[in-house]
């Protein structure tokens, strides 16, 4: 692969879109991010009943994931066509039932009521945010109680992460301060931060009271 064609591809993880994009949403069902959601789904506890959003689902990995995890419903959101269609499809029979809905959506502006979810998670999604506005929108539609997890595999212990930085348009790594300082802003308590130093993962979970 070319050094040009390489950036384009890597560049596909903010928003993917045509071919590239296609391949760049298996790529985030693969091990590598399965490892890292397994570690994060470990620190968060889903009611039997829950309703949840997956914001950013990328490959819908993790929709599937929380399908199992409940017999509540099950939403994503992405702002990625590719994104919408590749979770859909991995989850089609759910989709079909009515159990999984999937919207084409921006995290600022997301296409539900006040008080949807008892539980939204976001992997390997907020280096995209505007941290403070996206995390008001998902403080709306939990409900009260309700939970919020972040999961990244970068959080600014490992100095070769910021070169991430550097090669993909819109990527900014946030350390633990950062998170919970907008968690805080944006309305929410109980915040708790869990890491692994050596592998730069963070998991942050944050309650709406």
């Amino acid at each position: 692969m070319s050094s040009w064609l390489y950036r384009r591809f890597k560049n596909m993880a903010a928003k993917p879109v045509g071919i590239l994009g296609k391949i760049m949403v298996k790529k985030l069902n693969g091990e590598r991010h399965a490892v890292l959601a397994d570690w994060g789904f470990s620190h968060l506890k889903v009611p039997e009943n829950a309703d949840c959003l997956d914001c950013g689902c990328g490959g819908g990995a993790n929709v599937k994931r929380l399908l199992g995890m409940t017999k509540g419903r099950v939403y994503g959101a992405d702002f990625s066509k590719v994104a919408v269609a590749e979770t859909k499809k991995i989850n089609k029979n759910e989709v079909k039932s009515g159990r999984c809905q999937v919207f084409l959506a921006d995290v600022k502006k997301l296409p539900f009521e006040d008080g949807s979810f008892d539980v939204v998670t976001a992997f390997e999604t907020i280096y995209y945010w505007q941290l403070e506005d996206s995390f008001k929108e998902v403080f709306r539609v939990l409900k009260k109680g309700g939970v919020f997890m972040i999961t990244n595999e970068a959080a600014g212990r490992i100095p070769e992460n910021f070169e991430w930085e550097k090669t993909i348009k819109g990527l900014k790594i946030y350390n633990a301060a950062q998170i919970s300082s907008a968690l805080k802003s944006a309305g929410f308590a109980e915040i708790t931060v869990d890491e692994i130093a050596e592998k730069d993962y963070i998991c942050v979970i944050a309650c709406k009271k």
